[in-house]
């Protein structure tokens, strides 16, 4: 039978192990906050940069179409997946750029907005509407489907194609 020393200690060290089990749990707990909390940091800095981005080339272009190839070609530049044009993307690229097309056109129609009640060739349109139909998505909310789509059909965020990996470079004193 044990001694009332021993079972005070035994109570003692089982109180113990339960609060350092509930400590290890907050921990897991807020290092899984952080780590959620940095990733959304990232992906909201990376989000500013592409579309930004693609808001200034399509503010520099007046030609619709121009306008969206290059916004594309920037961006698919800046990730790395293209040196020169969008020839060089391969038939497994078509859906992000029928995703990414629409956002394009919505940030050339922010940057070139066209005067209310004139269609394409700047003739008023019938009953001062713009002729060509509904008004294009918001280009971030249009962008955040984008990257929704992105992650159920890849398994991985798009904004996560940013990060690069980089090998040690050794150090040589000369």
């Amino acid at each position: 039978m044990p001694t009332a020393a021993e079972t005070l200690i035994a109570r003692l060290q089982a109180d113990c192990t339960a609060t350092e089990a509930a400590e290890r749990s907050v921990r897991a707990s807020v290092e899984a906050q952080i780590k959620a909390a940095e990733q959304a940091r990232a992906f909201a800095w990376r989000r500013l940069s592409a579309l930004s981005d693609m808001a200034r080339v399509a503010a520099l272009e007046p030609d619709r179409e121009l306008a969206v190839e290059r916004q594309l070609e920037a961006l698919f530049r800046e990730i790395g997946w293209i040196e020169g044009g969008l020839a060089e993307l391969g038939e497994g690229a078509r859906p992000l750029v029928d995703w990414l097309r629409p956002i394009a056109e919505a940030l050339h129609a922010e940057a070139h907005p066209r005067p209310a009640g004139s269609d394409s060739d700047g003739a008023p349109a019938a009953g001062g509407t713009v002729a060509d139909g509904p008004p294009l998505a918001d280009p971030i909310a249009a962008f955040r489907a984008f990257e929704a789509w992105y992650e159920a059909e890849r398994g991985e965020p798009f904004l996560q194609v940013y990060e690069r990996f980089m090998p040690a470079t050794p150090v040589v004193e000369f």
